[in-house]
C-alpha cells in the first residue's frame, strides 16, 4: 500500500512550509550572499560533521560527507572563477569533477579517478553493495580534507574558511 497524505500529514505540510516560510535561522557561517562562499563553507561544515561522524562510527554517513565536500570545495572554485553559473546548479554529482579537470584545476587522471571512485565506492556504499568500514570512512575523509585544503589555497580565500 503506497504512503498517502494522511501517513504523513501534518509533518509534509510543515516540511513544506518549513522551506517557504517559517523562522528562518541560518546555520552560522553559511549567512553569506556570496554563492562560492556557501560552497566553501558548506564543504567545511561537511568535513567538521565527517569527523564527528567517524568518531562516532558512522562510516557511511562519513563517506557520504567526504564526497559532499569534496564535490563542494570544487564548486566554490569553479563558481568563484566563473566557471559554473550558480544559477545552473550541476546535474550530477560528478559533474564538479568533470568541470574541474575541462578548466585545468585538477588534471584529467585524478578526475577519473575520483569519478571512478565515487561511481565504484560511494554508490556502492550507499546502496550497501558495498560495505562502509572505518578505513574506507577514514581514507575518503583524508582525501575529501586533502582536496578541500589544496582548493582553498589555491583560491586565496583560505581565510574564508569555517573548518575547524
Amino acid at each position: 500500500m503506497p504512503i498517502t497524505p494522511d501517513d504523513v500529514e501534518p509533518e509534509l505540510s510543515d516540511a513544506e512550509s518549513a522551506f517557504r516560510f517559517g523562522d528562518q535561522r541560518p546555520e552560522s557561517g553559511l549567512d553569506v550572499s556570496d554563492a562560492g562562499l556557501v560552497q566553501l563553507r558548506k564543504a567545511c561544515r561537511s568535513l567538521s560533521g565527517a569527523s564527528d561522524l567517524l568518531a562516532d562510527g558512522y562510516y557511511t554517513l562519513t563517506i557520504e560527507a567526504a564526497f559532499t565536500s569534496v564535490e563542494k570545495s570544487l564548486l566554490f572554485w569553479l563558481i568563484s572563477d566563473g566557471y559554473q553559473d550558480p544559477a545552473n546548479p550541476p546535474q550530477s554529482h560528478t559533474t564538479a569533477i568533470n568541470r574541474s579537470a575541462d578548466v585545468g584545476l585538477i588534471a584529467v587522471d585524478v578526475a577519473d579517478r575520483l569519478e571512478d571512485l565515487w561511481r565504484d565506492n560511494r554508490a556502492q556504499t550507499y546502496y550497501r553493495a558495498g560495505a562502509a568500514t572505518r578505513e574506507r570512512a577514514a581514507a575518503m575523509l583524508a582525501l575529501a580534507t586533502r582536496i578541500h585544503a589544496h582548493v582553498t589555497a589555491l583560491s586565496g580565500r583560505r581565510h574564508e574558511c569555517i573548518c575547524e
